[in-house]
C-alpha cells in the first residue's frame, strides 16, 4: 500500500495515495456560516469551489497550530474532491501487509476507531503510524456543504 504520511501536533497519520491528488501551500479561505466547526470553510482550487476540512477538529484534537503555517491534501472522497489541513505532510512511504496490524481491541472500547484502517510500524517499530480511512471518515452527511 502506497500512502502519504502527515503530521497532526505529535501523532503521524497517513493515507492511501490513490485517494491524494496534490498538497497544496495554505491559502485564503472563505468562511461559511451554520456549518460543523471542522469545516475550515472553503477555497477556490482552479475554478472549482473545495471545501476544507480541518482534520484536528474532525478526529477531536488539540488545534494549536496557525492554520498560516499548515498544509492542505487536496483529496477525493466518494467522489468529492475535499481540501484537508493537516500541520505537515512528511513522506510518501510503500507499506507492506507485514508492517501493518489492526487498532487494538482495547482502543476500539474506548475511543472511535472507526476511522482507523490499522497502525503501521516502521523502522523496526520505532515509528507508528495511524492509518485513516477517508470513506469512513466522511461517511457521515454532516461534512457536506
Amino acid at each position: 500500500m502506497e500512502v502519504v504520511t502527515f503530521n497532526l501536533g505529535e501523532e503521524e497519520f497517513c493515507l492511501e495515495i490513490s485517494h491524494v491528488r496534490e498538497i497544496k501551500e495554505m491559502m485564503p479561505i472563505t468562511r461559511v456560516p451554520n456549518v460543523p466547526d471542522f469545516i475550515a470553510g472553503v477555497i477556490n482550487l482552479r475554478g472549482q469551489i473545495t471545501a476544507l476540512i480541518n482534520l484536528k477538529r474532525k478526529l477531536g484534537l488539540e488545534d494549536e497550530i496557525p492554520l498560516e503555517k499548515k498544509k492542505i491534501i487536496i483529496a477525493e472522497v466518494k467522489d468529492e474532491v475535499v481540501g484537508l489541513i493537516v500541520d505537515s505532510v512528511s513522506d510518501v512511504l510503500t507499506l507492506s501487509e507485514e508492517e501493518i496490524e489492526q487498532t487494538p481491541k482495547t482502543l476500539s472500547s474506548r475511543v472511535d476507531t472507526k476511522f482507523i484502517k490499522g497502525i503501521a510500524k516502521i523502522d523496526d517499530g520505532e515509528r507508528l503510524i495511524i492509518i485513516l480511512d477517508l470513506n469512513k471518515l466522511f461517511e457521515e452527511d454532516e461534512w457536506a456543504i
